[in-house]
């Protein structure tokens, strides 16, 4: 038993919506974010303890773990035109779940967190090439 074109057609139309919503939600809450984050200050973070910087980025990413949980438990309940077409349910959609388009977004268009991820990484880094691992 093979899917008709007109469910295909009706699927690849609502993954498009879903990305969109996605889109929509993570660069709405990644500004909201950057307002709450502020502009990264080199000046006070270098005044810092390296427990006190590593502590602020997970603070920061525990935040966006439970901002990215809450995101996709209200996606699923926001309706789709497309719901009902040629058989297509939304809510059996795999790209409802997944939402790696809000994930990226919202984690890319944070800089104050992207910029202490990136001070994270080679400071990793320095430290495994200093120590020879």
């Amino acid at each position: 038993m093979g899917i008709n074109p007109g469910f295909r057609f009706v699927k690849i139309l609502d993954i498009g919506y879903t990305t969109l919503i996605y889109f929509v939600l993570a660069i709405v809450i990644a500004s909201l974010m950057d307002i709450l984050y502020g502009k990264y200050d080199t000046e006070r973070e270098k005044q810092k303890s390296v427990t006190r910087k590593t502590l602020d980025l997970v603070g920061m990413i525990w935040l966006n773990g439970i901002i990215i949980y809450v995101v996709r438990n209200i996606a699923t309940l926001i309706p789709s035109p497309f719901n009902g077409l040629y058989g297509f349910q939304h809510n059996r959609l795999k790209e409802l779940d997944s939402a790696y388009v809000f994930d990226f977004v919202l984690i890319y268009n944070q800089p104050n967190l992207v910029k202490r991820m990136q001070i994270l990484f080679h400071n990793i880094k320095a430290f495994i090439l200093t120590n020879n691992y």
